[in-house]
């Protein structure tokens, strides 16, 4: 037992869920935004309209900012922030597989393998990584360079605006789903849902815990997934449902809070730790 909480501390499990996230996103991301009108042929479900298959497009292309972002960073708290979206997704993404099936079973069976094995592995193994190192390394770290107040207030804004709808997509609120300006399907709104309310989650974790370059993931993460969203509508624009004018610029505000996130400063002081005065070194990982 000691030595598997020992590998999950270590880099080692950090870069096996980096790995997953890259190999994986970044084909689908290219299929999803290349050919979206083709889902029923390149992808392990029938998406429509194509601007959906787009928007999924861009859930794959954030995972994969997500992960090179954090891909050289030898210390835990620099990447923890990563693991706040993917260990929550996860887990809901495949509890989602299985309470919507009928859309995989559509498609040749070896698909849907091959969806459940990898989400099955990110599925205990993300969270037991979060879980694991948080413990040894985590919590309420000292904040090295903090967020600005506004900085701060601009994550919190994105978080909470995120973690909204998502959890209205996931559960298919009508007040929510009405907002969406483009058709939406079960499974669809469910991955959806479970996308945004995990990123949502890890905005929050970001204007919590007030440090600058541990939320560097998002800083850059979050700006390009905010202008790609942007630009589906207008790549899609025959998808739009009619007299969704308003879904649309509900849309464009979410798109846009993602983009502001890229605006947050850091203060001009540092945060010194109040043991000994000095600047408190971030936990490296074994």
């Amino acid at each position: 037992m000691g030595a598997v909480v020992g590998w999950l501390r270590s880099g080692s499990a950090v870069r096996v869920i980096q790995f997953l996230l890259l190999v994986n996103a970044l084909p689908a991301f290219v299929v999803l935004m290349a050919v979206p009108g083709h889902t029923s042929r390149y992808f392990v479900w029938t998406v429509r309209p194509a601007a959906n298959a787009r928007v999924l497009g861009v859930m794959y292309g954030n995972a994969f900012l997500l992960a090179a972002a954090g891909w050289r960073e030898r210390e835990w708290p620099s990447v923890r922030v990563t693991l706040a979206v993917v260990a929550p997704f996860a887990v809901a993404a495949t509890i989602v597989t299985f309470v919507t099936l009928d859309p995989f079973l559509a498609h040749p069976h070896v698909e849907l393998a091959y969806w459940i094995l990898m989400y099955s592995v990110l599925f205990v193994l993300a969270p037991a990584v979060l879980v694991a190192n948080e413990l040894f390394s985590g919590g309420r770290l000292p904040v090295d360079i903090p967020l600005s107040t506004v900085g701060r207030a601009i994550f919190a804004a994105a978080g909470c605006l995120l973690a909204a709808g998502g959890v209205g997509l996931l559960f298919r609120l009508h007040p929510v789903t009405t907002l969406w300006p483009f058709a939406l399907t079960p499974l669809v709104a469910r991955i959806l849902g479970v996308w945004l309310a995990s990123l949502g989650l890890a905005h929050l974790w970001a204007a919590l815990d007030g440090d600058r370059p541990r939320a560097r993931p998002l800083l850059l993460a979050s700006p390009l997934t905010g202008i790609l969203l942007a630009l589906v509508p207008l790549l899609n624009h025959g998808d739009v449902r009619d007299g969704a004018g308003g879904a649309l610029a509900a849309y464009l505000v979410l798109a846009g809070t993602l983009v502001a996130v890229g605006l947050a400063r850091s203060s001009r002081a540092p945060t010194w730790s109040s043991s000994g005065g000095r600047r408190s070194l971030r936990a490296p990982l074994p």
